[in-house]
């Protein structure tokens, strides 16, 4: 057995301290799920839970050639009135234990959170995902929620247990918009949220959306397309020591930087973690970037000390297996002892009953191997623990061409 296995844990799913049930659930939680430590020291967890990889409130209009496509996959007619909805867990105990899961939000539509940040002055944000129920059409039906997707921003001042209702982010294009990332404070307090947007014709752009008072309201700050007509998936943000905005992007692992606080952006190379899925950054206090995401069909770690110029990777040229087990999708944070603490999915029995995982790591102290930690408690720093797993990394050139 790896040390990944001794050490993740299930923190929630179809078979281990699942939702109660309600019109909708199958079983199936996570593929959006994020995590925050609040100010008091818990750990909060958000994730979605409904009955599929897409858990459409029904009724539903679905293009009969896509609707294949997904029976095929474990789509099932299920009624869900409002489709999947946000639900949550919480430990005091530094992820010993965790309660009972609770409903966060359950809009019309189905929800799924793709990002949580906590603010320095406690308050939480939630980004939600809101899935109309239509698919595959160019346009809406009739009686239907007009755009396919859209951004809000749900805000909690008491730890998580109150919230406001989504504030919706304007739309980039007018088709949809989606995203997963967490937001990124800047030195002067202003606060950015990366997107990606649809206009109907199938090509993605990203997009920028700026808050200059604490969440409460939003402007779209910046639209970003490529000049070589490829997608823009998936954005996340990065700042990084030297004061710029380090945009990294699904499939190919494109990383882009900004000199004005996100309001230009310029492409200038590749990351070795193609294909890239849901990525979350977290910079130490030495500069470095770690970023854990989903590659190769797996969950996996990088890192960067120089900006994102060059990243370590594995004997065979990729980002570090953390979990080989699972796909992952992952969220998480970063610790006080600077270890990472990882939520992520297992996409098991064709997405219709899932678990969520947690996992811990950390860097050493020579940023040469990747340490798997035991237990789920974020203990005193140490250069190394008796049984913790070591994972070599191999510095990897990649120009900036």
């Amino acid at each position: 057995m790896t040390r990944a296995r001794r050490c993740r844990r299930k923190i929630v799913g179809w078979d281990c301290n699942p939702p109660d049930p309600f019109p909708g659930y199958g079983g199936m939680v996570g593929l959006g799920q994020d995590a925050a430590q609040l100010a008091n020291g818990d750990w909060l967890v958000l994730f979605h839970a409904g009955y599929w990889h897409i858990s459409l409130a029904t009724p539903y209009v679905v293009a009969e050639p896509t609707l294949r496509k997904w029976h095929e996959r474990g789509f099932r007619d299920i009624d869900a009135p409002r489709g999947g909805r946000i639900m949550a867990v919480r430990s005091d105990d530094a992820g010993h234990n965790w309660s009972k899961p609770w409903t966060v939000y359950d809009g019309t539509w189905s929800d799924t959170p793709v990002g949580l940040t906590r603010l320095a002055n406690g308050e939480l944000l939630l980004f939600v995902n809101q899935q109309a129920s239509w698919y595959g059409l160019s346009v809406a039906p009739p009686g239907h929620l007009p755009v396919n997707t859209r951004i809000g921003v749900m805000r909690s001042a008491d730890d998580g247990n109150t919230w406001t209702e989504p504030a919706w982010l304007e739309m980039p294009c007018p088709f949809y918009q989606r995203a997963h990332a967490q937001a990124e404070v800047l030195p002067d307090g202003a606060i950015l949220y990366p997107t990606y947007a649809a206009d109907g014709a199938g090509t993605l752009h990203g997009a920028i959306h700026r808050s200059d008072d604490a969440g409460r309201s939003w402007r779209l700050l910046s639209r970003i397309e490529r000049d070589d007509g490829q997608d823009l998936d998936e954005p996340s943000l990065t700042l990084l020591h030297d004061g710029r905005l380090m945009m990294l992007s699904r499939l190919d692992a494109a990383v882009w930087y900004s000199a004005d606080d996100g309001y230009t952006w310029q492409l200038s190379h590749h990351a070795p973690f193609a294909p890239l899925k849901a990525h979350r950054t977290a910079v130490l206090a030495d500069g470095t970037v770690v970023c854990w995401m989903t590659s190769n069909g797996v969950l996996r770690v990088s890192w960067s000390q120089d900006g994102g110029a060059t990243w370590a990777t594995d004997g065979d040229g990729l980002p570090l297996a953390l979990d080989a087990d699972f796909y992952g999708y992952p969220g998480g944070f970063l610790l006080g002892d600077e270890s990472v603490l990882v939520v992520y999915y297992d996409a098991a029995n064709q997405q219709q009953r899932t678990s969520i995982w947690m996992l811990r790591f950390r860097l050493n102290a020579l940023r040469s191997k990747l340490e798997i930690l035991p237990g789920a408690d974020a203990g005193p720093v140490a250069e190394t623990l008796p049984g913790t797993e070591e994972l070599d990394a191999d510095a990897a050139d990649h120009p900036s061409e």
